[in-house]
């Protein structure tokens, strides 16, 4: 007679939208941890790198998420392991490494290539634009739609790319077969991917709008100065008892610890004034100095901020 005395076990079951959400959650905690140990001891080197820091991030949560999900982890993360998931195929059969690695690339390339350090006058309705768009918000779109609404199988974008499944961990459950995906949600996700291609279209002509042009051609100065990697420039705007502030602004990234250059933000500061026609019309010119990494698991910022009256410039 058998642990359940005679009675028949339960047949296994797929994990619910809470207990995989839990899991992941449990995951990301667990590597945010190890990034910020990193980027704690090795903050320069992250900072020098860019957004080439996510290299970083990516190897070690294709690492962690590849190699537990695979055979060789039982196919369980931490967060698995701890609320009684695991990631098996079609068959009950645990994944071998390829495939579990592969089944991590789909689901966190679209999130680590979301910021990519591409020309945004490039990139914005060029066949380069519509691949990341394809790749960044379909990617996203799918997945998330897929994770909240696939509810028979609960299989998401990188689950049916290698035909895994994620089930409630059970060693005396019944291997049954797992049911099938509604087909209607695979229609469903191919809208989502077209209609992530509308995003450049929406980018191209939110850039061609009289306020964004105007900044066009200060973003492009700005990003080629010395020292900068990234940059981004916006008009604001503050109201106070009755009386409003407006202020041009930038967010400077740069590869070298100087935040605390005030010669530097200061000629910066120069050259947006020199270069807004609408300078008259503002209140201040604000320089906002960044020296930081993101490595998409884990990120770390020192910033410095320089606000000049646009007289003072001059």
């Amino acid at each position: 007679m058998d642990a359940w005395d005679g009675e028949e076990a339960p047949a296994r079951g797929i994990a619910g939208f809470w207990r995989r959400l839990g899991a992941f959650v449990i995951d990301v905690i667990v590597l945010g941890i190890v990034g910020m140990i990193l980027g704690t001891l090795l903050f320069d080197t992250f900072a020098r790198m860019g957004i080439y820091a996510r290299l970083i991030g990516f190897a070690i949560a294709l690492a962690y998420f590849g190699v537990l999900n695979s055979r060789i982890g039982s196919g369980q993360t931490l967060g698995k392991r701890w609320l009684g998931v695991r990631v098996v195929d079609a068959q009950g059969q645990l994944l071998s490494l390829p495939r579990a690695l592969l089944r991590y690339t789909v689901l966190s390339i679209p999130f680590f290539a979301n910021g990519l350090p591409v020309d945004s006058g490039m990139a914005m309705g060029s066949v380069l634009g519509y691949l990341l768009a394809l790749i960044v918000f379909g990617g996203m779109f799918v997945t998330v739609y897929l994770y909240v609404f696939n509810r028979r199988t609960r299989q998401s974008l990188h689950d049916l790319a290698v035909g895994s499944y994620v089930e409630r961990f059970d060693s005396a459950a019944r291997p049954v077969p797992f049911p099938t995906m509604w087909r209607g949600h695979l229609a469903v996700a191919g809208l989502l991917a077209v209609a992530a291609l509308g995003v450049p279209i929406a980018a191209n002509h939110l850039a061609q709008t009289e306020s964004f042009a105007d900044l066009m051609p200060l973003y492009r100065t700005l990003s080629s100065q010395p020292h900068v990697m990234t940059a981004q420039v916006a008009r604001g705007w503050a109201s106070m008892n009755g009386r409003t502030t407006r202020s041009l602004q930038s967010s400077l990234q740069l590869d070298a610890p100087l935040i605390g250059d005030a010669a530097m933000a200061r000629r910066i500061a120069q050259q947006m004034a020199e270069a807004d026609s609408q300078i008259a019309q503002e209140n201040a010119v604000v320089v906002r100095l960044v020296f930081g990494y993101d490595m998409g698991i884990a990120s770390g910022w020192k910033a410095h901020v320089y606000s000049y009256k646009p007289e003072e410039l001059r």
